[in-house]
């Protein structure tokens, strides 16, 4: 199926029908995405040049581990502060359920008593 407009290698049909205003349209909004697009990543690419030109390859990478070392302190002090709630939390829950299963095995000694006592018609 061929439009009017590429039938006749126009980019607008002698109409300018809506398929052909939308087509020009998104083909404009392209466009200027595509301008502003190129202007901003010149324009960064630009101040970073100008950032790490003073700098050689050597120092970049030394840099870049210092920050590493600094980022990976940073997280182990968060990793160790959650491990400590962590067992903290287990402790917790470890001693409660050890008294709730003591409380427990105190009531089924008691009912397998009073079972036993209706079994031998004391009560």
């Amino acid at each position: 199926w061929l439009h009017r407009s590429q039938a006749l290698a126009s980019p607008l049909c002698a109409d300018s029908c809506a398929i052909c205003r939308l087509r020009a349209m998104k083909s404009f909004s392209a466009a200027a995405h595509l301008g502003l697009l190129a202007l901003t990543s010149a324009t960064s690419l630009e101040s970073s040049f100008a950032a790490i030109a003073g700098l050689s390859p050597v120092t970049r990478v030394v840099e870049l581990l210092n920050g590493l070392a600094v980022q990976v302190e940073q997280e182990s002090k968060v990793e160790e502060d959650l491990f400590e709630t962590f067992i903290c939390w287990a402790k917790s829950i470890i001693s409660q359920k050890t008294k709730s299963n003591a409380v427990g095995e105190a009531r089924s000694d008691e009912l397998r008593t009073y079972i036993d006592d209706l079994d031998n018609g004391r009560i």
